[in-house]
């Protein structure tokens, strides 16, 4: 097999599909290698790692084509969770078992792939794994970005008035009753607006506003490929590590950093 871009993600994630139709288009077909959960929890796999803590890994598909470390010159990773397949009547203890050894073997055939993995690599196996929003926006304002607040309490008055940009929740479901105090939310609303990071550049309205400080945050998160909503005003509301690559610029720079990594190899 020729050296190939490897994208993993489900056959459903639309913009891994759109970035392996351009890479196709850029590097040509034969150099582009999608393949789904149910691809790799089906191949065979032969995994070792060595004294020193170096991987080896080989890949026979469900197909007969075989992957190997060499022929991979560089990954997508956006894999949700894989299936557990073959096991018939197993009771739900033993699926569970057989899961978590599936997402380590992936995660340390990834981890061994070193800088040619593009996407959140943990121990998880998944694009997401442990990753804690919360936490994520923790790291965002410690880079000096703005963060919309959120908080509760356990009930309204104890909380300022929501202001521009912010929902005022009460949580009804609460065994107190009627007449109990009612625990209420303050949360941001939903950010529209898209700032991209990837690899080492921003991508979007505000990339020069806070390129530097993205640079920082992708240090803290661990990963190259990261998406921030934010509100018109600049405040983040979130930030995913799998971002759904909405627009033709994010899937041009992913494209992009692939087409890099891949050459930086050969």
């Amino acid at each position: 097999m020729t050296a190939a871009v490897v994208v993993l993600a489900a056959r459903a994630d639309l913009g891994a599909a759109a970035v392996a139709r351009a890479l196709a288009g850029r590097l040509g077909g034969d150099r582009v290698l999608p393949l789904s959960p149910t691809e790799l929890a089906r191949a065979r796999w032969s995994h070792r790692v060595s004294a020193a803590g170096l991987t080896t890994t080989r890949l026979t598909l469900p197909d007969g084509r075989v992957l190997t470390d060499t022929d991979t010159a560089a990954v997508l990773h956006r894999l949700p969770p894989l299936p557990v397949l073959g096991l018939g009547r197993a009771s739900a203890k033993d699926l569970d078992y057989a899961r978590a050894e599936l997402h380590a073997l992936v995660a340390s055939w990834l981890l061994g792939l070193g800088p040619r993995v593009l996407g959140q690599v943990s121990s998880y196996g998944t694009a997401h794994g442990p990753f804690s929003p919360t936490a994520a926006l923790v790291h965002a304002e410690r880079c000096g970005l703005p963060v919309a607040r959120s908080g509760g309490a356990t009930r309204g008055g104890l909380l300022p008035a929501a202001v521009g940009g912010e929902l005022r929740l009460p949580r009804l479901a609460w065994p107190g009753g009627a007449g109990a105090p009612v625990p209420v939310e303050i949360r941001p609303e939903p950010g529209a607006e898209r700032l991209l990071f990837c690899g080492t550049r921003p991508v979007g309205r505000l990339a020069e506003r806070y390129g530097e400080r993205l640079h920082r945050l992708a240090g803290l998160l661990g990963t190259r490929l990261f998406e921030l909503r934010l509100r018109p005003d600049g405040a983040v509301t979130d930030v995913d590590p799998c971002p759904p690559l909405a627009t033709a610029e994010q899937r041009a720079a992913v494209t992009d950093e692939l087409v890099a990594l891949t050459r930086s190899g050969s």
